[in-house]
């Protein structure tokens, strides 16, 4: 607490000593440019005034004595920009603000007597001669006219040069592994607390803009992204009543036949309900925006061994809420608040053999709270706040809940007359020559089989679901900036940030009724010697009072400067990030006189890890040369050090106490004893760990070629090191290392340590020579025209190394722990078992292409968007190859082979859509809109089964989406 002080109390003093007020990451763009005379000289006091209907009062500013002006800080939008100066003749500009961009304008004005001339740029591309940042913009207009999803997810498939991905849960692979993304809806980052992929609830609605930095980054905004950062900037209400309502359906009469590896077949329809309205409260003072959005999807699932299976339903409410403010022409706030409830059932009956009333289901809330402001100070300083409050609670349980609780103290027993109301219960199937028990579960089988052939069968599963998982995510975050421009012919452009920002999770595992319930029939007996008829294996966190929820968080603080320099035709960046990062795990609390500092108590946090200041200074170097105004070249050096990190839960003590449990019954279902079974266990972390880091080299080109045409190109390298990772201790020693690895314990007193308080044989390392490395060379090339707009991208990319957090596990859709997985576990899965190859995000040629064009004359648009990528990489697992090391039977996470040595089949797909408009009068419209996705209907397998002692090796468990259309209609007004 004390640090965190002190790197606030510095800030307010510099903030203070520069006269402004508390700022924070700007969800705005800015105009800037030179206004110079007929003859070529600069016209210093020039009233530049911008307006729009965005912005409730216009903004002004005038030159400096260079000719130079600049407008910070405008919220996205179209602008119209007066110039005025006693003896000229005023001029006018149109011009749009795309978020965290800077539109160069320059102009020429002429004398009074020279009659007034208004040109209209618009939406032609402006390159920015000042920036080394690998960024791009996509604002409403082009996403409303291009056939994408409806969710925020859906519109990363828009950035350039990214690949295309399908999966559910990770993004895509960037420069960086699939969880090294940072995404800002709002500004406020919807990343999942501690696991670094995306909340599932946001909707793309009322998005205005979105804008991506995918490397070069300055020191600005706090980026520390490994892969790409996403932002946007929602809808805001104007001084005229705008609204809409629209409805939209897919069924799956609308939907192609899927290519899958499972044979269940099911009918599914889905249809989404939106509605907005925004408008003046106070007119040119405050305004407002209001949505709600309302998807459903239905399913007929079909039945099974046990008859009907409960049909899958998914509801969800999101409202969205904003206010505008300008009480000053200088001072602009926004308040918003964003509420969705989501809940689904009947999600999952588990196999052929399982009742429906086994059925899953789950409930989602997300809220989304903001608060930011900006203050322009005078021509030259400019000031900015913002507050946010991320709130995700989730909970997946039984559609069938028992209602009762359970202990292990002899006073709850075992409902034998009811096992189908007890738990999830296996029905028990008979064993050749064991008649005792054959004749003890003929009646069970009798009750709760399913029938075939007219006779009752055992091997089914009734009762209810087993698990009730609440898992609650939270984030709240400030910080507070402030810009400053200094100099007139070498202008400095200072900006210096503060950030913090807290993450936290919390999560209760409790079982249904007694969990899973089993048949042991007799033969086997307690500790005492009575028989055992019955177990239930459970949570312990079922055991009320037993165990408290495992609360975890991720505390970091930034601090940022930055200098971007102008002098003629050169343009240079210079700045540094300085973070703090610290991981709080439970279960364990601060004791001095301990050899490992800590003793043992189940309800204290304790901080497990902390990176200072000084480790953590990521620089920041660009130099940008301009020298016409159309060309711009360029060179760029970034350090990030990303701050996701699963390290507070998965090396949390709190693991220790959440066990599984057996409970044993006789066969009138009277408790007999209980024992705990194996769990995961804290770990201690090694001393004097590096930050994770990604060092990155960048050099490009970009070119106005025409008014509406740019071009650009860059190459880029990136450098992935110090990866942390759970693994033996003794690794180094036992599993045959190459000789360049040190040779020795990770921790010498680990033994020591886990006689005072337990805890795993495993320890958080920084596993010796573990990289990654990242090569890119891209070309994009952007149009906008009257009544069309288009984008081009290509990529040759590879990104290889010996560490891919993007292939730890089988399931690897899926939020998996960063720096606790299958990697480096045990004898077969160390760096140097067949690690080194192409890492799963290769995608080594990428083509893309979108854009839409508008017949004005039938009143209509069309949009496309098109992808064409290299396979997805993968290898063989196999045990066998490390037989003399281990004893296991798994080949999970077992290279056979080099990593990525083989390819699954390119992909390409193209996606289509047609809008059309009838205009009544002249402020309402009726729009019919259809969206057609891979229309070839492409389903590219991936996501290979390569377990090469499993059943259908080399075969895909995931394909890309069929071709699928939907149909909407919308009014406006």
């Amino acid at each position: 607490m004390s640090k965190r002080f002190a790197i606030a109390s510095l800030t307010a003093a510099l903030l203070v000593t520069l006269a402004v007020a508390p700022a924070i990451a700007q969800q705005t763009g800015s105009v800037s440019g030179t206004v110079t005379s007929a003859d070529g000289s600069p016209l210093p006091g020039v009233t530049v005034e911008a307006s729009a209907d965005v912005l409730p009062r216009a903004r002004t500013t005038t030159t400096g004595q260079g000719g130079t002006y600049r407008l910070p800080l405008l919220p996205p939008g179209s602008y119209t920009l007066s110039f005025s100066l006693d003896g000229l003749a005023t001029e006018q500009r149109e011009v749009t603000v795309r978020l965290q961009e800077d539109r160069a304008l320059n102009l020429t004005m002429s004398p009074e007597g020279v009659t007034e001339t208004v040109q209209v740029i618009g939406e032609a591309p402006q390159i920015d001669l000042t920036s080394a940042e690998l960024k791009a913009a996509v604002d409403f207009e082009v996403i409303d006219q291009l056939p994408v999803g409806q969710e925020y997810r859906d519109l990363v498939k828009l950035i350039p040069g990214v690949q295309y991905t399908e999966d559910n849960v990770r993004g895509p692979s960037a420069g960086g592994n699939g969880q090294d993304n940072v995404y800002l809806f709002d500004g406020v980052n919807v990343g999942l607390p501690l696991f670094g992929v995306l909340s599932a609830e946001p909707s793309s609605h009322d998005i205005a803009q979105i804008s991506v930095v995918k490397g070069g980054a300055k020191a600005i905004d706090f980026n520390r992204s490994g892969g790409f950062t996403i932002n946007s900037v929602s809808k805001s209400g104007t001084n005229r009543l705008r609204g809409e309502v629209s409805f939209q359906v897919q069924t799956e009469d609308m939907t192609g036949d899927r290519d899958t590896v499972s044979d269940a077949e099911f009918e599914q329809d889905r249809d989404w309900t939106v509605a907005s309205i925004g408008g003046p409260i106070a007119r040119d003072n405050l305004f407002f925006y209001l949505s709600y959005y309302r998807p459903t999807i239905s399913r007929d699932n079909r039945s099974n061994l046990y008859g009907e299976v409960p049909n899958f339903d998914s509801e969800r409410d999101e409202l969205f809420g904003k206010l505008t403010f300008s009480p000053t022409e200088s001072l602009l706030l926004n308040l918003s608040y964003r509420d969705s409830d989501r809940e689904n059932t009947g999600s999952s009956v588990s196999g052929e053999a399982s009742a429906g009333s086994t059925s899953t289901g789950s409930e989602a809330t997300l809220g989304i709270a903001t608060l930011e402001g900006t203050w322009v100070l005078g021509a030259n300083g400019f000031a900015s706040f913002k507050y946010t409050d991320f709130d995700n609670e989730t909970s997946g349980r039984p559609d069938n809940l028992f209602n009762f609780p359970i202990s292990i103290d002899g006073s709850t027993n075992l409902n034998v007359s009811n096992l189908a109301g007890q738990g999830r219960f296996f029905v028990p199937q008979p064993v050749a020559g064991e008649d005792d028990f054959n004749a003890f579960i003929a009646p069970l089988i009798s009750q709760y089989g399913f029938i075939e052939n007219g006779v009752a069968t055992g091997g089914g599963i009734v009762g209810g679901g087993t698990s009730i998982n609440d898992q609650d995510f939270f984030r709240e975050s400030w910080e507070i900036g402030y810009d400053r421009i200094l100099g007139s012919n070498v202008t400095h452009e200072l900006h210096i940030g503060y950030q913090y920002s807290k993450d936290q999770e919390d999560l209760s595992r409790t079982s249904n009724g007694w969990g899973d319930i089993s048949v042991v029939g007799g033969r086997d007996t307690a500790s005492d010697g009575t028989p055992i008829f019955y177990r239930a294996r459970f949570n312990q966190q079922s055991l009320l009072g037993d165990v408290p929820p495992i609360n975890s968080s991720f505390e970091t603080q930034s601090f940022e400067i930055n200098d971007t320099i102008k002098a003629n035709n050169w343009t240079f960046n210079v700045g540094f990030v300085a973070s703090n990062d610290e991981l709080f795990g439970q279960g364990l609390r601060e004791n001095a006189s301990n050899l490992s500092g800590f003793e043992l108590d189940i309800n204290s946090s304790y901080r497990m890890y902390e990176l200072d200041f000084d480790d953590m200074i990521q620089p920041r170097l660009g130099a940008i040369w301009s020298p016409n105004g159309r060309d711009s070249v360029y060179a760029n050096y970034a350090l990030y050090l990303p701050a996701a990190s699963s390290l507070p839960r998965a090396a949390s003590w709190a693991r220790n106490l959440r066990r599984t449990i057996d409970a044993f019954f006789d066969g009138q279902g009277n408790f007999i004893e209980a024992t705990a079974l194996r769990s995961s266990s804290g770990k201690f972390f090694q001393d004097d760990l590096d930050p994770r880091s990604i060092d990155e080299y960048l050099v490009g080109y970009s070119r106005q070629v025409t008014p509406r045409l740019t071009a650009k190109a860059h190459a880029r390298y990136r450098y992935g090191a110090n990866f942390w990772e759970d693994t033996n201790n003794n690794a180094r020693l036992r599993f045959n290392p190459p000789p360049e690895i040190p040779q020795g314990l990770y921790i010498p007193e680990l033994d020591s340590f886990r006689d005072e308080i337990g805890g795993s044989s495993y320890v958080i390392a920084e596993l010796d020579g573990a990289f990654t490395k990242y090569y890119e060379a891209n070309l994009e090339a952007e149009y906008r025209g009257r009544n069309a707009f288009a984008r081009w991208s290509y990529v040759w990319s590879q990104y290889y190394g010996n560490f891919d957090q993007d292939n730890t596990t089988t399931t690897n859709d899926a939020a998996i722990f960063i720096g606790s997985s299958f990697l480096a576990d045990g004898a077969g899965r160390q760096l140097w078992d067949n690690r080194y190859g192409n890492l799963r995000g290769d995608r080594r040629h990428q083509l893309k292409f979108y854009g839409y064009y508008n017949f004005d004359r039938f009143n209509g648009s069309a949009g496309v968007y098109a992808i064409y990528q290299s396979g997805q990489p993968w290898e063989t697992w196999d045990v066998e190859v490390y037989r003399d090391l281990t004893g296991s039977t798994s080949d999970t996470s077992r290279f056979a082979e080099p990593a990525g040595s083989r390819t699954t089949d390119d992909h390409y797909q193209i996606d289509l859509n047609y809008t059309h408009n009838f205009r009544l009068q002249d402020r309402y419209v009726i729009q019919l809109r259809a969206d057609l996705f891979n229309i070839f209907d492409n389903q590219t397998g991936y996501n290979i089964q390569n377990k090469a002692n499993s059943a259908g090796f080399g075969t895909p468990r995931s394909f890309f989406d069929p071709r699928r259309l939907q149909l909407a209609v919308k009014f406006r007004f």
